[in-house]
């Protein structure tokens, strides 16, 4: 545990942004916007971007929340530029990206600021966030933060009971963008092109992506769980075969986009063989149960490649993270408990 926090006082006077992107999100709005007004801190303010709802969403957030500043899109821009949308419209020390399918316990915004502020260098804050079924909270985890063990991300915890054993503050390698932290320092430090999420990934990813590049620019991610929240994670996605295929074409595709901007050679060259053993083993299994469509992912990075060079040299260029400490989020098992 770390020393004094259940002491830390806390500053109200920290304006906290919390940005939502809503595409037909009428059946969870009201109790998404209902849980962050209930907050137990008070600084908050909400930005809204809609990208060209064809629900009654729009309307009922004129009409019912007046006061949230919003943004209307002509038609669905995706995830990561709705997203620079709120963060350039927002003017909090501290932002909240929040799906809208997301509900947050009282004391979630509180907890969340507390953790940002014991460390100067940490930009980034994971909480505990639970599944939701059916209206009914359960105690199965939905994440508590993003690894990577060999480079493939996953949400630590996902899908199992929670028994105590994510209890403790830690340091991770990222958190989930349903609704992490970010320090406002840390996003423009982090920006390229102007660019805070990679507007060329459109959804999935990005928020692994802007973790791996806030962990090499020197910024770490700290997990408390104590802010507590619950998600009906792919509420606009119903279809379980549909969500699949998109995760990974264009998820898969952004991985490989996120490795080759963001990854140190050296490590790569270090670990090649268990690299490859892993990416075969994922490949056969997905033709062994007939998702032959995985086999345009790795040709359909390539058109983007050019774009990705010029960012992979910003980033690089400005790495203040050393190989030997990046090694240890990828291959080290014992550094950071796995999924």
């Amino acid at each position: 545990m770390v020393k004094g926090i259940e002491n830390f006082e806390l500053i109200n006077g920290e304006l906290v942004s919390i940005n939502i992107v809503n595409w037909n999100g009428m059946r969870y709005l009201k109790q998404c916007l209902d849980s962050i007004k209930n907050q137990t801190y008070s600084n908050i303010e909400i930005n809204i971007v809609d990208n060209s709802s064809n629900d009654e969403s729009l309307e009922f957030l004129k009409s019912d929340y007046p006061e949230i500043k919003l943004i209307e899109n002509r038609k669905n821009i995706g995830f990561s530029r709705a997203h620079n949308q709120a963060i350039r419209l927002s003017r909090g020390e501290f932002v909240i990206p929040l799906n809208f399918d997301i509900f947050l316990s009282p004391n979630f915004v509180e907890e969340m600021v507390k953790a940002a502020n014991l460390y100067t260098d940490v930009g980034m804050v994971s909480g505990k966030l639970y599944k939701k079924f059916d209206n009914e909270n359960h105690n199965i985890l939905d994440t508590t933060g993003i690894t990577m063990n060999n480079m493939f991300p996953s949400d630590r915890g996902e899908n199992k009971e929670d028994c105590g054993q994510f209890g403790k503050y830690e340091f991770i390698f990222g958190a989930s963008g349903a609704a992490p932290l970010y320090k406002r320092e840390m996003l423009e430090d982090l920006k390229i092109d102007d660019e805070y999420f990679d507007e060329d990934f459109f959804i999935y990813v990005e928020d692994v992506d802007l973790s791996w590049r806030a962990q090499l620019y020197g910024w770490k991610c700290f997990y408390t769980p104590h802010a507590i929240a619950y998600h009906e994670r792919g509420a606009t996605r119903r279809n379980d075969k549909d969500i699949k295929k998109g995760y990974y074409t264009i998820g898969f595709r952004n991985r490989y986009l996120s490795i080759f901007k963001n990854s140190l050679i050296s490590n790569i060259l270090k670990h090649i063989l268990r690299l490859l053993i892993r990416e075969t083993w994922f490949y056969l299994s997905q033709l062994y149960q007939k998702n032959f469509y995985i086999l345009k992912v790795p040709f359909s990075s390539l058109r983007l490649l050019p774009k990705m060079i010029k960012k992979r040299k910003e980033i690089q260029r400005k790495r203040r993270a050393s190989v030997v400490y990046m090694e240890k989020f990828f291959f080290d098992s014992n550094f950071l408990k796995s999924k």
